[in-house]
């Protein structure tokens, strides 16, 4: 048995190489588009990563940037809490829904000082379902809303205090599941404004964004229920709470009212963005 001399390992390493070099020179490198530092035949830089690069990125741009709005119907009444008796009756009033996602709300409450009781509450709560159009893929499903109140109050009481609240819940599938069953439902997810003293002029309002997502599967409709509620609690005294007093759902950014937006994600968009991240 002989051993190949050293020099003839090197010679056929040289030869090796040779070919990757000729290999490499037959590579199809002009089907490659604008590679990274690329310098164009009259000299200048290329910029971008490219066509191909470049319509993945304006793709998920455009991703980012696109949210699709759902139209509310209108609210229903469907829970009214009241002293007993003829005060019930002439308490916590609502004007007729419409499908703006507003609910509009009056009072003019009267409790004689003789009376003696202790404090006085009515309650009252409207409900919207909106069921969203079905998934093309499995992924995720993202929405956003922007919840607001404002309440216009006048009254002389010992006690007076008005607060609004809003409930949400949001299912994969309505086939399967009831968005009022979802975990957590029965606890409000906003209360905007939280026991406003009825006080002559009073004008108070708050506004915030409600944002968060659900795992969806192809063919699925996902859907969300909202419960808005208005409070009033009192004793010894009148109060009156006047027109333009409302709770509404509506976009994340300015615009009409009663709608609220979302976006599918597919599950290979949402792996590259857990990848980029």
């Amino acid at each position: 048995m002989s051993i190949a001399p050293v020099t003839d390992l090197r010679d056929a390493r040289d030869v090796r190489d040779a070919r990757a070099a000729s290999n490499a020179d037959r590579l199809p490198v002009d089907l490659i588009e604008d590679l990274p530092n690329a310098v164009a035949e009259d000299g200048a830089a290329r910029r971008g990563l490219g066509d191909p690069f470049d319509r993945v990125q304006s793709s998920l741009q455009a991703w980012l940037r696109t949210w699709q709005p759902q139209r509310l119907p209108a609210f229903t009444p469907v829970r009214d809490v009241a002293p007993a008796g003829d005060r019930g009756t002439s308490g916590l009033k609502s004007s007729s829904s419409a499908p703006d996602g507003a609910v509009r709300v009056t009072a003019s409450l009267y409790d004689p000082p003789t009376r003696g009781e202790g404090p006085l509450n009515w309650s009252r709560n409207w409900a919207s379902v909106a069921v969203l159009p079905p998934a093309r893929e499995s992924g995720r499903l993202f929405y956003r809303f922007r919840v607001s109140s404002r309440l216009v109050l006048d009254g002389q009481a010992d006690l007076s205090l008005v607060s609004t609240s809003v409930n949400f819940g949001v299912v994969a599938d309505v086939a399967k599941a009831s968005p009022f069953d979802a975990p957590g439902f029965r606890t409000p997810i906003l209360r905007p404004l939280v026991g406003v003293a009825c006080r002559a002029d009073q004008d108070a309002s708050a506004s915030q964004v409600f944002e968060g997502s659900i795992a969806v599967r192809q063919g699925e409709s996902p859907a969300m229920a909202f419960v808005v509620g208005t409070e009033v609690l009192f004793e010894n005294g009148w109060v009156r709470v006047h027109e333009g007093s409302s709770t509404w759902i509506g976009p994340a950014e300015p615009g009409a009212t009663g709608t609220v937006e979302f976006r599918y994600a597919p599950t290979a968009l949402l792996r590259v963005l857990g990848h980029l991240e």
